[in-house]
């Protein structure tokens, strides 16, 4: 008999604790996987004063954004908080440092020369700022840049210019547009850039450049390997012009300008040989150039 009641006692306390071994593997199963996040994560973080991203955590970040099928989307374009972000042949408009998409309704995002959005769907074309406004809406003409409510656009591939408040329509004629202010814009003629009048469609100054690039309202005029910064009357803004390496009439070249601007600086640079180049710093209220 008192066989028979130890091997029930031993039998209740096996299953006590095959009850407890079996509880403590639930709990740490749902403490430990169930609530786990197993996507992946971009992860945009302060570094040198600008924007790194990272698919490893970092201890303090801006915000994230999860990789769909772990694809993470990379950044196409900066403007203060503002990223283009792109992936799988999307793009959206996202803040990172309020991480927040601002708007992913379209295909593609390109940034304007003011700041704001020219944005792509089914093949048409419009303008939108951070708002989600629409500024200029949609087109069947392939909108290229926007500014003081102009749009310049290519077609057949040419450059034409349109305003519609205005009532201003520039057939797409030129090689290239720069758009200016809201009274000039810069065109491409025979591998020449010109500056001409909304009004009178000519150039307003005999003057011809190697190239032009229009940032807050400043002229970057390139002439004979040297550089000039104008402002809209055209008047030189610099003590002495800046010698380059490169006439800057290609794009592989363009693009080493690196060119940024904000209400307070345009940033650029500039190669003085093949190898050494200095970043330029033009303080646009006090008219100062640093180096």
């Amino acid at each position: 008999m008192k066989k028979n009641n130890l091997l029930k006692i031993g039998w209740i306390i096996g299953m006590y604790l095959i009850l407890v071994i079996t509880l403590y593997l639930v709990v740490s199963y749902k403490v430990k996987w169930e609530d786990k996040d197993l996507n992946t994560y971009l992860y945009f973080y302060n570094c040198n004063n600008d924007v790194c991203t990272s698919n490893i955590k970092q201890d303090n970040y801006y915000g994230s954004i999860m990789c769909k099928n772990d694809v993470c989307p990379y950044i196409t374009e900066k403007n203060g908080n503002y990223l283009v972000l792109t992936a799988n042949n999307k793009q959206l408009l996202y803040d990172y440092k309020d991480d927040k998409i601002i708007n992913e309704k379209y295909t593609t995002y390109k940034l304007t020369s003011d700041n704001n959005y020219i944005v792509s769907k089914n093949n048409k074309y419009a303008v939108i700022n951070t708002e989600n406004e629409i500024l200029f809406d949609f087109t069947d003409k392939l909108i290229t840049d926007y500014k003081y409510d102009y749009i310049s656009y290519r077609e057949n591939g040419r450059y034409g210019i349109i305003n519609a408040k205005n009532n201003i329509d520039i057939p797409a004629t030129y090689e290239e547009i720069i758009l200016i202010d809201a009274n000039l814009y810069g065109y491409l003629e025979e591998e020449k850039y010109y500056i001409a009048s909304y009004d009178t469609e000519i150039p307003v100054k005999s003057s011809s450049y190697d190239y032009l690039i229009s940032k807050s309202n400043i002229i970057l005029a390139f002439r004979n390997k040297q550089l000039d910064i104008l402002d809209t009357n055209l008047n030189s803004k610099l003590l002495m012009k800046i010698d380059c390496t490169y006439e800057y009439k290609t794009e592989k070249e363009r693009n080493t300008l690196n060119i940024n601007a904000n209400d307070i600086f345009v940033t650029f640079t500039i190669y003085d040989n093949s190898t050494d180049y200095n970043t330029y710093y033009y303080d646009l209220k006090n008219n100062k150039l640093f180096s």
